[in-house]
């Protein structure tokens, strides 16, 4: 009896101590398995976190919320900053809010990048604020790499309304007792192509933008307001567009910086009592820029170009732009110049040789290569002539809405002639202009008698 309970003693006691090691053990392990879990970036977290970004950055951008009589600007190397809000005017406070999902190093980097500046012990940036059409809250991740502590996703952004998508590529660190944090803010993916409907997506709220801004904005009741300047009527612009900040945000959703620029310089707005103004006129256009095609040309440098093919109205006949489009870095595509009329004519399509084909043969074919209002008689143009032969055609310049040639002939003609040729080589100037699809027609017509 006390042999066995010294049996059952010591095979309780060899029980024992397998237990406790092997306990231990197993929670060892389970922590391990925890940690390496914690340390594990998911698809979900990386689009979350880079959905945060963009929050945090527009935040930045547009200075913070302000309180009531807070937003202060000053005047600084010609540019006009604006304090950050007091939730972010410090480096401390900045560098806290940044640091929620960027590592210091990279917040660091964004404020730099940003162009902030201390000013009299306050944070300030210029005052400009942008737009995007980009739906980062959409946003969805897909994985690409692990190198070193890194790991490296694509971020999947939808556009606007439309079914494209930008691609961005984002670099992730685990910082320890903090998590996962960006190490390098979304950085747009070089192969990322404009697609032929984002390129008409983005000609039509070009043209829409244009014609909202032409038409002074919208204008709430009691807004609208005019006065005299140099013998001219002009009008503000309404309150969401009357400040060069505005104007400049509302334009760069559709175009580049430089485009808005310049589309502000060309339209002779002014800025009149601190706000902006126009000439007091509007107008309009029957072209149907959202029932637009497509047709891609090139890449140059930085520059994608595209042929849009724009109907109008309810006719049968369309109007060819070219249409340049560059990528904005953390912003996506947009229109890099005003859309200009396609005036490349193909050699086949050209109505002054058209016209010297069928002068003598044809004046039906002959006097169809005009414009209907044009006072240019085939008929009478052609009589007394025996024989013509177009030697030369050559552009000698353009414009936004017509080519310039001067064309030389080799004219046979009766003896009784009595018209503007003389017999041998001739000189003529004509000017062309696109009337429809890869269609043009002679406007004017002139001799000249050197060149």
């Amino acid at each position: 009896m006390g042999k066995v309970g010294k049996k059952l003693l010591v095979i309780g006691l060899f029980v024992l101590l397998l237990c406790i090691p092997f306990s231990q053990n197993a929670v060892m392990a389970s922590n391990v398995q925890t940690t390496k879990q914690t340390n594990e970036l998911t698809t979900k977290q990386a689009a979350s976190l880079a959905i945060e970004f963009n929050k945090i950055s527009n935040y930045v951008q547009r200075g913070g919320e302000y309180k009531k009589g807070e937003y202060k600007t000053f005047s600084y190397n010609k540019k006009t900053y604006r304090y950050l809000s007091s939730s972010i005017d410090t480096k401390k406070k900045l560098m806290s809010y940044l640091e929620k999902v960027l590592v210091s190093s990279e917040a660091e980097q964004f404020i730099k990048s940003r162009g902030i500046i201390e000013y009299k012990g306050k944070l300030a940036q210029v005052e400009a604020d942008g737009g995007s059409l980009l739906q980062w809250e959409k946003a969805t991740a897909q994985f690409i790499k692990t190198e070193k502590n890194t790991q490296h996703y694509r971020i999947i952004v939808p556009v606007w309304n439309t079914n494209e998508k930008q691609n961005f590529i984002v670099e992730y660190q685990y910082v320890n007792k903090a998590g996962w944090k960006i190490s390098k803010e979304p950085k747009q993916e070089k192969n990322t192509a404009i697609t032929e409907k984002l390129a008409v997506e983005l000609a039509a709220k070009f043209e829409a933008t244009i014609s909202h801004v032409q038409a002074g904005g919208d204008y709430v009741t009691g807004e609208y307001k005019t006065f005299p300047l140099n013998g001219v009527t002009y009008r503000y612009l309404s309150s969401k567009i009357d400040t060069n900040t505005k104007l400049m945000n509302y334009l760069t959703q559709s175009m580049t910086a430089s485009a808005a620029e310049q589309y502000i310089k060309d339209s002779g707005i002014i800025e009149y009592k601190g706000k902006l103004a126009q000439v007091e006129a509007d107008g309009g256009s029957l072209l149907e820029w959202t029932k637009a095609t497509a047709e891609f040309l090139k890449s140059d440098k930085n520059t994608t170009f595209y042929r849009i093919n724009v109907p109008l109205g309810e006719t049968k006949e369309r109007y060819m732009y070219i249409v340049e489009y560059q990528l904005v870095d953390k912003v996506g595509w947009r229109v890099s110049k005003k859309p200009y009329m396609d005036l490349d004519i193909p050699g086949n399509t050209n109505p002054i040789s058209i016209l010297f084909n069928y002068l003598l043969i044809d004046s039906k074919v002959a006097q169809n290569q005009f414009l209907p209002y044009s006072s240019f008689n085939v008929s009478e143009f052609k009589k007394g002539i025996k024989k013509l032969e177009l030697t030369s055609l050559k552009e000698i310049g353009r414009n936004s809405s017509q080519v310039e040639f001067i064309v030389k002939i080799n004219a046979t003609l009766e003896n009784d002639y009595n018209g503007p040729l003389v017999s041998g080589e001739n000189k003529l100037y004509f000017t062309v202009q696109p009337t429809d699809y890869m269609e043009f027609k002679i406007d004017q017509v002139g001799i000249v008698n050197m060149y």
